[in-house]
């Protein structure tokens, strides 16, 4: 199975080509996901300064909310809709959803994100990122990448992400 993904990363540099080295040395060295091939969007990219920034955070900030959501639905549909009833969830299929959902508000990084603050390790931005990204617009860059498990190319297959 091929997997492909598409991440909005928030990261803090001087410009595009220091912000994705950062990207791609977390890709390579994190033990939390690993991808064969991983492919920078440039036209879905900026910095803070850019007129694109405030949509794509918000496109990518939506696509966690509505993660979340979807796997908060699928423990509800299966009948755990308190958090006493989890006392009773089972090993296997409903635990890796819960699992999911503790790494997405923990901040740890996965196939889920997408959007991930890099620098803060986090699915959400800060009150204090917001600060900087007013303050500091310059600095604060959103890279957008493609990514794939498999060894072929296949980055035309992902959805939502334009012309590639």
């Amino acid at each position: 199975m091929n997997l492909l993904v598409c991440h909005t990363l928030l990261i803090s540099g001087k410009d595009l080509a220091a912000c994705t080295k950062r990207a791609l040395h977390f890709f390579k060295t994190t033990q939390l996901v690993h991808y064969d091939d991983i492919k920078i969007i440039e036209e879905r990219c900026c910095s803070a300064r850019s007129e694109l920034f405030q949509t794509l955070l918000d496109e990518a900030l939506l696509k966690n909310r509505e993660r979340l959501k979807s796997l908060l639905a699928e423990l509800q549909d299966d009948g755990y809709t308190t958090l006493i009833d989890l006392l009773d969830l089972p090993q296997g299929y409903q635990s890796k959803i819960l699992h999911t959902i503790a790494h997405i508000e923990d901040g740890f990084f996965g196939i889920d994100a997408g959007f991930f603050d890099l620098d803060e390790s986090s699915y959400r931005v800060s009150e204090r990122r917001k600060l900087e990204i007013r303050q500091q617009p310059d600095r604060c860059w959103l890279l957008t990448i493609a990514a794939s498990s498999t060894g072929g190319n296949g980055f035309e297959q992902i959805k939502g992400t334009g012309n590639l």
